[in-house]
């Protein structure tokens, strides 16, 4: 009798034992394909709308533009943690311009940001009275693209926000050239809010003093630009935080590109009315 009670709770062991292994071969592989390959975002902001809206679940290609390897190790949802080296696989393609782009937000590495690639390197960009052109031709407004305001800014006015300084305002922006790797600035000719900018992406120490430029504390006249650069727009172009304000992005922050959404969760709606709450008729909706 005790050899069968040893025998069935041995069977009943080994089991347990199968299933923890069983789940542990699953989550390996689900971590593995949101390491490499896919990844789900959530769209907290109305910076792409109408294309993306606020509450769409969105699935991104990782492996396009080549994955990265982790690069931060810490709490979950904290920023607690700390960096350590990481690498990008090899990859298909760099971003395309009119391709909706998955990036870390370049001032504050911990967000994810989603917009989309007007301009990539070596290319310039203008805007004429809300009209974006790069490199002299009209850029065709994505389908589902938007503009809320009917108010448009004089040229004449530089606004303080905008980014580099002096190159206008939202609606009247420009020419500000993307830098491209070996690209070679040199300062006096080029903007000095898009060298630092440049600089400081590439994780070097930047400033000028007395009319000298300095960089890591040594005194130079140019800058060779170490990485490809793009330039991001929402699409929601009168209501979006982008390249106008704060800068490039740099490929070493580009994460992937927008594929599909999976789910839209309507935030408007009360819970209870969780039949309405579902925009069912945005899922499975290609990005584009």
């Amino acid at each position: 009798m005790d050899n069968l009670k040893r025998r069935k709770k041995k069977s009943e062991n080994s089991k347990f034992w199968q299933e923890v292994k069983s789940w542990g071969i699953v989550l390996l592989i689900a971590l593995g394909l949101k390491a490499t390959i896919i990844e789900a975002y959530q769209i907290p902001t109305g910076s792409m709308e109408n294309t993306i809206l606020i509450g769409d679940f969105m699935l991104g290609k990782k492996f396009v533009y080549g994955t990265r390897t982790p690069d931060w190790i810490g709490i979950p949802w904290t920023r607690i943690g700390f960096h350590i080296p990481w690498y990008r696989l090899p990859s298909f393609k760099k971003p395309k311009q009119g391709e909706v782009v998955i990036f870390r937000f370049p001032k504050d590495t911990h967000l994810n940001y989603v917009k989309r690639c007007v301009a990539g390197p070596g290319q310039t960009v203008k805007v004429r009275s809300k009209v974006l052109y790069v490199d002299g031709k009209v850029f065709k407004n994505p389908k589902h693209s938007k503009f809320i305001d009917n108010m448009k800014y004089l040229s004449s006015w530089n606004d303080p926000e905008i980014f580099p300084r002096g190159a206008g305002n939202r609606d009247n922006y420009g020419p500000v050239y993307v830098p491209a790797k070996g690209d070679t600035l040199y300062y006096g000719k080029v903007n000095a809010d898009i060298i630092r900018d440049v600089v400081e992406l590439a994780h070097r120490d930047f400033r000028y003093t007395n009319g000298k430029m300095y960089i890591d504390s040594k005194h130079s006249d140019y800058y060779v630009v170490e990485q490809d650069h793009y330039f991001m727009m929402g699409d929601n172009r009168d209501n979006s935080y982008d390249s106008r304000f704060w800068g490039f992005v740099p490929f070493d922050l580009v994460l992937g590109e927008g594929l599909v959404i999976y789910l839209s969760w309507d935030k408007t709606m009360p819970l209870y009315r969780v039949t309405k709450k579902i925009r069912w008729n945005r899922i499975g909706r290609i990005i584009s």
